[in-house]
């Protein structure tokens, strides 16, 4: 299967414009001292990406198809690197805000376009294929390395900010906008709807709502976790833990590609509560061995069983352009939960503190598995 520079260069594009929503990860509780925002101020700046993807999303989702590709994906470079440039400019929770802001237009406008632009430029009958393996492969590669590289700069360098990752990323972008520029765009536009709403095919409640319960730990184990370690004197241990979850998380995908959608998310749930136990477990004990063994059952399940269960169950429930607003679908109901719960738990750390906050967390998060197993389990019945 071979690989055309086309579809390589649409893969670069990808990767620059993922990396800039985990570069800052490792300084999110740097920022939330600068400005004193707490648990609470860190979660709503970060839940910014989250929500513009949550508005957007629906007249984002054609644009491709009436624009054309290539503007699409430049102006998601052009924004990626924006926000970076915010941070580079005025570190803070303010800067932050507004680069999770563009992040989400720029994560928006590459959702429908990447993968069909690569296809399209790869030709034959293996285009498909071969364009989702390179984005595939950018996404994931993307959001691994952003935050691990810059982690890896601050230690290397004592904490200097901003991190030489910023300046790299801003390089990138600019490198890799030229290239983008020449690319032949051969699909013409077309005159289709503004808004794609999103939709849940019969039967794919449950799995959908599994990716609420997932990203919403993950969602909690980017903002709570890292405020609630650095509060304790330990502001590396959350990022540390938080790269090695989305790295295992990126592995289970590739090892459960053939199983069946029900069983991803019965297998999920549970993997998903006892990584969320050890996480929380790990935050409060500030102990690096657990918070490693719940990062990889929190990546399996969020970034793999569930993710992939709740795809594979939507795909399967419906077909053609139901297909595409049935994943809408699925994108929609997990950024509400990379939204909601984030936010709460983070007002809840600075109201009641950690212990009684994340403790909570946990206890709402096992009645929401056990009621989406029981469902799952109807389901089949």
């Amino acid at each position: 299967m071979t690989t055309t520079p086309g579809v390589v260069t649409v893969g670069a594009a990808v990767f620059a414009i993922g990396a800039s929503t985990t570069l800052p990860m490792p300084l999110y509780t740097a920022y939330a001292a600068m400005d004193g925002g707490g648990a609470s101020g860190l979660a709503a700046a970060f839940i910014a990406y989250a929500t513009t993807l949550i508005v957007t999303a629906p007249l984002l989702g054609g644009l491709s198809d009436r624009v054309g590709r290539k503007p699409c994906i430049m102006a998601a470079l052009v924004f990626a690197g924006l926000g970076t440039v915010a941070l580079i400019l005025a570190p803070g929770l303010a800067a932050l805000t507004v680069a999770r802001v563009l992040q989400g237009f720029a994560i928006g406008l590459i959702a429908g376009g990447a993968t069909a632009w690569a296809a399209e430029l790869a030709g034959g009958p293996e285009a498909g294929r071969s364009a989702a393996r390179v984005m595939a492969f950018a996404t994931a590669g993307s959001y691994a390395l952003g935050g691990l590289t810059t982690l890896t700069v601050l230690w290397l360098h004592g904490g200097d900010t901003p991190p030489l990752t910023y300046w790299a990323h801003v390089a990138i972008v600019l490198l890799v906008l030229p290239i983008v520029a020449r690319l032949p765009d051969r699909r013409p536009p077309e005159r289709v709807a503004w808004l794609r709403v999103p939709a849940f095919p019969r039967g794919t409640v449950a799995s959908s709502f599994g990716m609420f319960a997932a990203w919403g730990v993950t969602g909690v184990t980017l903002t709570s976790v890292p405020s609630t370690l650095a509060a304790a004197g330990y502001p590396r241990l959350g990022p540390l833990a938080i790269c090695f979850m989305i790295m295992v998380g990126t592995a289970m995908q590739q090892a459960i590609g053939g199983w069946l959608a029900r069983r991803l998310s019965l297998t999920g749930l549970p993997v998903l509560l006892a990584g969320a136990a050890l996480v929380l477990t790990g935050t409060l004990q500030a102990s690096l061995p657990l918070l490693l063994a719940g990062g990889a059952l929190v990546g399996s399940a969020a970034y793999g069983f569930l993710f992939v269960g709740a795809l594979a169950a939507a795909s399967e429930a419906a077909s053609g352009e139901d297909r595409a607003r049935a994943a809408a679908g699925v994108f929609l109901v997990a950024h509400a939960g990379f939204s909601i719960p984030p936010l709460l738990t983070g007002l809840a750390v600075d109201r009641f503190g950690a212990s009684a906050a994340l403790g909570g967390f946990w206890v709402w998060l096992a009645g929401f598995c056990a009621l989406l197993a029981l469902l799952l389990l109807r389901r089949r019945a």
